[in-house]
C-alpha cells in the first residue's frame, strides 16, 4: 500500500533539493597538463568513418587552418547523445561550408551500424490548425538518414577518447570540443550549449581568453567537488567537512563560496548532525536575496526536517510548513506523503498532526490540475482512511482513478479495493 510510490516521491524530493546538491555530481576535473582552452587540438586517428555528410566531407586527421571543427563524443546507449543529434544536423546545415562536425563513438562498428538502422519514433500527430511539418514525409525514418548530414564515426581503440576526453578530464557524454581556425581548442561543453560560442568562433568575435578563465574556474570547482565526493563516498564525512571549512577560509572563488555551504548542510545531515545542519541551513536562507531561491531552500529545509521525527517540536514545525507552502500543492503532497508513511509505520501517532495532514492533503488535491491531480487525490484518500473516514476515502480514490494514466491506474485500483474492504 505504501512502498509503490517511493520512487515517485523520492524523485520529487530530489528535485526540490537541487539548491543543496551534495555529492552527486560528475568529476570533470582537467589534468593539470591536459587538454584545455587554447591547447592545440590533437590530430584525429579515427578508425571508421561511417557517415560523411552525404559525400561532402572527407576524413580528418590534421585540422585545416582557417576552418572550424566540432569534435563531439557520443554513444549509442546515451539518451542525451541521441537527443542532441537533430541539433547537430541543424548546426551542420547552418554552417555548411564553414564547420565540419565529427561525432565519435568508442563502440565497435557493428554496434554503431545496428543503431543507425533503428527507426526514429514518429512525432505526435499535429492537432488541427498546427504545423503539419513534423509529420511530413521529409522527416528521416532511421538514425542513419538523420545523421547523414554530418560525419559520424566510431573509434573502438579509444585513441580519440584518450586524446580528448581523458586529457581534458571529461567523463560525461555528449561532450563537444570546438576547434578554431588556428587549430586551437576554443570551447568545451555540451553540444546543446555550443551555439553562441560556435557562432562567435566562426565570425571571429570569440574571446578565447575570457572563456579560458571561466573554464579554468569551473575546472577548479570540479576538482574540489570531485575530491569532496570521493572523501564523502568513502565514509570520511568529518574529513570532508574539514576540507570545506579549510577551502572556505582560503578561496576567492564566488562559485565555491556559494556551493560549499550548501554541501556542508548535506554532509551534516548525512552524518546525523541534524541540529548543526538545520542551523547551517537557516544561515543560508537568511543570507539568500533571491525570493524564488529562498523559497526553494525553505522547501529543502522542510525535506531535511521530515527526517527528524524525534524532534519534540516536529508536529508544530510540520503544521507551520503546511501553512507556509499551502500555495504549492506539489510540495505539500510530498510532505504529506512522507508524514503518511511515518503514521503507517508507527513512528507518528499525533492525532492533531493526522487531522492537519489530512486537511493539507485535501487542499493540495483541490488545488492540483491535470494528471498530477490523481496522485495528490490518492494521498488525500490514504489520510481519509487512516482518519477513519472510509466512505470519503472511497469517493476520493474513485476520482483519482478517473484521472490516472495507465501506469498509475493499477496501483490506485489496488488501494481502492483496500478501502472497499475497510467499508465492509
Amino acid at each position: 500500500m505504501f512502498n509503490w510510490k517511493k520512487n515517485l516521491r523520492h524523485a520529487l524530493v530530489a528535485s526540490l533539493m537541487g539548491c543543496v546538491a551534495a555529492a552527486n555530481f560528475a568529476a570533470n576535473a582537467q589534468a593539470e597538463d591536459g587538454l584545455g582552452i587554447g591547447s592545440s587540438a590533437p590530430a584525429l586517428d579515427v578508425e571508421h568513418w561511417v557517415q560523411n555528410g552525404n559525400g561532402k566531407f572527407k576524413p580528418v586527421t590534421d585540422f585545416a587552418k582557417g576552418k572550424v571543427y566540432v569534435v563531439e563524443f557520443w554513444a549509442t546507449w546515451c539518451g542525451p547523445c541521441i537527443a542532441s543529434m537533430p541539433h547537430l544536423v541543424e548546426t551542420q546545415k547552418k554552417y555548411a561550408d564553414q564547420v565540419q562536425i565529427v561525432s565519435i563513438s568508442n563502440e565497435d562498428l557493428a554496434t554503431v551500424e545496428k543503431f543507425l538502422e533503428r527507426e526514429i519514433k514518429a512525432p505526435a500527430k499535429a492537432k488541427d490548425g498546427e504545423d503539419e511539418k513534423a509529420g511530413s514525409g521529409d522527416q528521416p525514418k532511421t538514425y542513419r538518414e538523420l545523421t547523414s548530414a554530418y560525419c559520424l564515426t566510431t573509434d573502438p581503440d579509444r585513441s580519440s577518447d584518450k586524446d580528448y576526453m581523458e586529457s581534458a578530464g571529461r567523463n560525461g557524454i555528449p561532450c563537444a570540443f570546438i576547434v578554431g581556425k588556428d587549430q586551437k581548442i576554443e570551447w568545451i561543453g555540451h553540444p546543446m550549449s555550443m551555439d553562441a560560442a560556435l557562432e562567435a568562433v566562426v565570425n571571429d568575435t570569440w574571446d578565447r581568453a575570457a572563456f579560458a578563465e571561466k573554464y579554468a574556474e569551473e575546472q577548479k570547482v570540479n576538482l574540489l567537488m570531485a575530491k569532496l565526493s570521493r572523501t564523502a563516498r568513502g565514509g570520511k564525512i568529518d574529513e570532508a567537512l574539514a576540507l570545506i571549512e579549510e577551502t572556505l577560509a582560503s578561496t576567492d572563488s564566488e562559485q565555491i563560496k556559494q556551493m560549499l555551504p550548501r554541501m556542508r548542510v548535506q554532509l551534516l545531515m548525512q552524518s546525523g548532525k541534524t541540529e548543526e545542519a538545520m542551523k547551517a541551513m537557516d544561515e543560508l536562507i537568511a543570507a539568500e536575496k533571491n525570493p524564488a531561491l529562498k523559497k526553494q531552500m525553505k522547501a529543502s529545509r522542510v525535506q531535511f526536517m521530515l527526517q527528524d521525527s524525534k524532534n519534540p517540536k516536529y508536529a508544530e514545525l510540520i503544521m507551520q510548513a503546511y501553512e507556509e507552502f499551502k500555495d504549492d500543492p506539489a510540495l505539500i503532497n510530498s510532505i504529506t506523503w512522507t508524514i503518511y508513511g511515518k503514521f503507517e509505520s508507527g513512528d507518528l501517532e499525533d492525532k492533531a498532526l493526522l487531522k492537519a495532514s489530512r486537511a493539507a492533503a485535501e487542499q493540495a488535491a483541490e488545488a492540483s490540475e491535470g494528471t498530477s491531480k490523481a496522485a495528490v487525490l490518492d494521498t488525500a484518500a490514504h489520510f481519509q482512511l487512516l482518519d477513519g473516514d472510509a466512505k470519503t476515502a472511497l469517493k476520493t480514490q474513485e476520482e483519482a482513478l478517473k484521472l490516472a494514466d495507465d501506469t498509475l491506474a493499477g496501483q490506485l485500483e489496488e488501494f481502492l479495493q483496500e478501502i472497499k474492504k475497510a467499508i465492509k
